[in-house]
């Protein structure tokens, strides 16, 4: 059952996203997302739920990430992005009244994985590759920019069914995930 546990983590971390709530939001030209980002934050916290052998469990959660060592490349022709690296998502949850927390070893980023994208008043929209139950295009809100500095607000709201050592579970996650961003800059003299 445990496993059925790390499967609901790594659930929170690779979220699939939709807007639900108007907010003011940074509307950002394609152009200045192009180039390489390096991640400096990621947080999320919400409420999972997951259903095995008829009974229902629900889970508080929080994720935040730290040791962070990923990159993010978005390109201009064609507006590919691809995410690389490494973090440690600390994850604590709540579950029956029994808090845990994890140190988990992450190689994604919510929502930016290998795929293309696009972005149109204020909405940064990631298509994976490839497309699995878990890992479905995400709208990431812009809520901070200033060109050097990017922070994105994702709505998590995805459920997933699956079967672990023959027995069959479902979870659905409701919560809201943060990411920054920060521009690398070039070592070009």
């Amino acid at each position: 059952m445990k496993k059925v546990f790390l499967l609901f983590i790594s659930f929170s971390i690779l979220v699939s996203c939709s807007d639900d709530t108007q907010e003011t939001l940074i509307d950002v030209a394609a152009s200045e997302i192009i180039g390489e980002w390096e991640l400096i934050e990621f947080t999320s916290e919400g409420i999972s739920k997951t259903t095995t052998l008829g009974q229902t469990v629900d889970t508080e959660y929080s994720v935040y990430g730290k040791d962070f060592d990923f990159d993010v490349v978005f390109t201009d022709n064609p507006k590919n992005v691809t995410g690389t690296g490494s973090y440690n998502s600390v994850a604590t949850y709540t579950i029956l009244g029994e808090t845990t927390t994890e140190v988990i070893p992450t190689n994604t980023a919510n929502g930016l994985e290998d795929g293309t994208w696009s972005v149109n008043g204020g909405i940064l929209k990631i298509t994976p590759s490839i497309q699995t139950s878990l890992n479905v295009a995400s709208d990431a809100k812009i809520i901070e920019f200033d060109g050097d500095t990017m922070r994105l607000k994702l709505n998590i709201n995805q459920s997933a069914k699956g079967e672990e050592q023959g027995i069959a579970f479902e979870i659905s996650s409701i919560g809201t995930a943060y990411i920054g961003l920060k521009r690398k800059q070039s070592n070009t003299l």
